[in-house]
């Protein structure tokens, strides 16, 4: 273990030692990124972080082939039988990582266009091919060599891409090198499982400097070699351990590099959609966006370093746990990750008049947003999930083999009927963004009328099996959860966002009741009034010392003390009955502060027509209201084919 670990702390050391050499280097021969409007820094920044990061990698590396044959491979030899070494795939895996940090330097330094970067790519990656790293996904090599050239690329660029924001990218992938070399010594690859941790240790070792904010970048040589050495290990990794499932060829390396996987498809969706160029530098990232939700830099490169980690675990236990229980813990946690990436698609990051879109645009746009294709997708995928966690209940993990193939034979028909009950009772007629009783109403009739109906069939159809009823409850209640909470998703991030944007004067809301909480809700999604709510008021004393919406309720001879102790300067009045002795109370209250009072009131205005429009309407073009003379808000409303409130 301690030679394991040696590679990491001669890289990490080597890196802290080499960093500030190399980002004197670069500050006085000019080699830093001037801030632009496509990049995220506002003050020039030295480049050549990248050669800090391949000098620690290359020493921890040595470290590691001094080590292959000391006690270490004579341990693995006692305990694996046939230790696995520095070999020609790995050298393939170098080689390819090298000529990505030289092109990465030539780019920072004379600003490559991409096609030429792609065909140094496609280069890199036909070497890792050639030395015999092939990704092992399905029983034709043809496919298999296609997918691991397209694997190679697709990761070199996504770790590229995600080097946009300070510390992001370098700790990301310091994570996945951690977690890929921990599976790797766990499968017996002891040696490469060093190499790795010794590109896990200069990754560590060169984030105290990138950290926010940062004082030098690694620029696309650190970027590119990053992404190039860890796409070539994820690759490698089902080839070096033989006896790795099918589950853990498909998803250990994935799960390893989720973060730029899924940045990647954030930005490659939004600017398909957008009409913009996938290869153009832009503020739309994952961190971006976040960044808009309210995050600050270091929370952002946290909160994606936590993300990070729960994938590397997922992908720990992807190696070692069947698939029926890694399956839906993973579909889990990919579709949470994909919902979080469709919120935070939904911010628009540009210009009004920008996007060019064409025809493809259009048709995924048709396809995603009046469809509902994905959503119907993700159902379906839920239901899956829900029917196999009922089997994991019912048995406590280990369902008996008949059982199992009771399961097998019965998912199917389980999925298609409830996706059918879904659609009968309406459920894809509701608006995904706002979750009300009714759609959430709706969700609990399909879900009892398809675990219904998934009896009647399953007794049908497969009388001649034995299957535990309970499972079929334990489903229902689980595929409501997970639809509901899916959801329920976007409204909660929603209020997640505002939570973290909460600013303005302090306020206290007069009235605990269904006006005072819609004038809370009011303060929360328009920061424009730049009122912040702390507590509620109330005279009714069952609701003193409860919560309302997360806020406190306390008595109105209590608001003097708490005025003082809380900053407050505003109090809104919410409640549509209180009297003008109360009023006249606040007011003795507010006496010879600074404090304003407000009244909250919701109220509906007839929409007048300006006469030259309704002037050019005929008469039998709209019904007109039996009390006004302008057009009726109904028949306008159906007109303008929207709704007028």
């Amino acid at each position: 273990m301690l030679a394991w670990l040696l590679p990491f702390v001669l890289s990490l050391a080597a890196t802290l030692v080499l960093t500030p050499v190399v980002r004197r280097v670069a500050r006085a021969t000019g080699m830093v990124a001037a801030p632009s409007a496509d990049r995220w820094h506002d003050r020039p920044t030295a480049l050549l972080g990248g050669v800090a990061i391949y000098g620690g990698f290359v020493i921890g590396g040595f470290a590691t082939l001094l080590l292959r044959d000391s006690a270490l491979s004579s341990a693995a030899v006692a305990s694996a039988g046939t230790p696995l070494g520095i070999s020609r795939p790995w050298i393939g895996v170098f080689l390819a990582a090298t000529l990505m940090f030289a092109v990465g330097l030539a780019d920072d330094k004379l600003k490559l266009n991409p096609t030429t970067k792609l065909m140094f790519q496609a280069v890199a990656a036909a070497v890792v091919i050639t030395f015999g790293v092939v990704y092992p996904l399905t029983p034709w090599t043809v496919v298999n060599v296609l997918a691991t050239f397209f694997w190679l690329i697709a990761l070199t660029n996504a770790m590229n891409l995600l080097d946009h924001m300070d510390g992001v990218a370098v700790g990301v992938a310091g994570i996945a090198a951690l977690f890929l070399s921990i599976t790797l010594f766990l499968d017996g690859a002891y040696v490469i499982a060093g190499a790795t941790l010794a590109l896990s240790g200069a990754a560590f070792g060169f984030l105290p400097y990138n950290f926010p904010r940062a004082s030098i970048f690694m620029g696309d040589a650190g970027s590119m070699f990053l992404g190039a050495l860890l796409a070539g290990l994820g690759a490698a990794y089902p080839n070096r351990v033989p006896s790795a499932s099918l589950i853990a060829v498909l998803f250990v390396p994935a799960m390893i590099v989720v973060i730029p996987i899924v940045d990647t498809l954030l930005v490659t969706t939004t600017r398909t959609l957008a009409g913009r160029s996938i290869a153009a530098g832009g503020r739309d990232h994952t961190s971006h966006r976040l960044i808009a939700m309210g995050f600050s830099e270091r929370q952002v490169a946290l909160t994606l370093y936590a993300i990070a980690v729960i994938g590397g675990l997922l992908a720990l236990v992807f190696r070692s746990q069947p698939a029926a229980t890694s399956v839906p813990i993973g579909a889990m946690f990919l579709i949470a990750l994909l919902l979080l990436v469709a919120y935070l698609g939904r911010m628009q990051p540009y210009a009004a008049g920008t996007a060019q879109p064409g025809r493809v645009t259009l048709m995924v746009t048709d396809l995603v947003h009046k469809r509902r294709a994905l959503e119907v997708v993700m159902d379906l995928v839920l239901f899956a999930v829900a029917y196999q966690l009922a089997y994991l209940l019912r048995w406590d993990g280990r369902p008996p083999p008949e059982q199992e193939t009771i399961f097998a034979a019965t998912l199917a028909v389980a999925v298609a009927v409830k996706s059918g009950s879904f659609a009968l009772f309406g459920v894809y007629r509701g608006n995904w963004h706002f979750l009300t009783i009714a759609d959430a109403g709706r969700i609990a009739k399909a879900t009892l009328f398809g675990t219904l109906l998934t009896t009647a069939a399953l007794v049908f159809f497969f009388r001649e099996y034995h299957f535990a009823r309970g499972i079929l409850v334990i489903d229902g209640l689980l595929v409501a959860a997970l639809t509901a909470g899916a959801r329920a998703s976007f409204r909660s991030l929603e209020l997640f966002r505002h939570s973290l944007r909460r600013g303005g004067s302090p306020t206290l809301v007069y009235g605990a009741g269904s006006a005072g909480a819609l004038a809370v809700r009011e303060m929360i999604s328009n920061p424009g009034l730049e009122l912040m709510p702390v507590a509620f008021i109330d005279d009714d004393p069952r609701k003193v010392g409860t919560f309302v919406q997360g806020y406190p309720v306390i008595s109105p001879r209590d608001v003097s003390l708490f005025v003082r102790r809380n900053d407050v300067r505003t109090i809104v009045v919410g409640a549509r009955d209180l009297s003008p002795e109360r009023i006249a109370q606040l007011g003795e209250v507010c006496a010879g502060t600074d404090l304003r009072i407000l009244r909250f009131r919701v109220q509906f205005e007839e929409a007048v027509v300006p006469a030259r429009f309704s002037a050019s309407l005929s008469d039998d073009a709209f019904p007109l209201d039996s009390a006004h003379t302008s057009p009726s808000l109904t028949a306008l409303s159906q007109r303008a084919g929207t709704p007028i409130s």
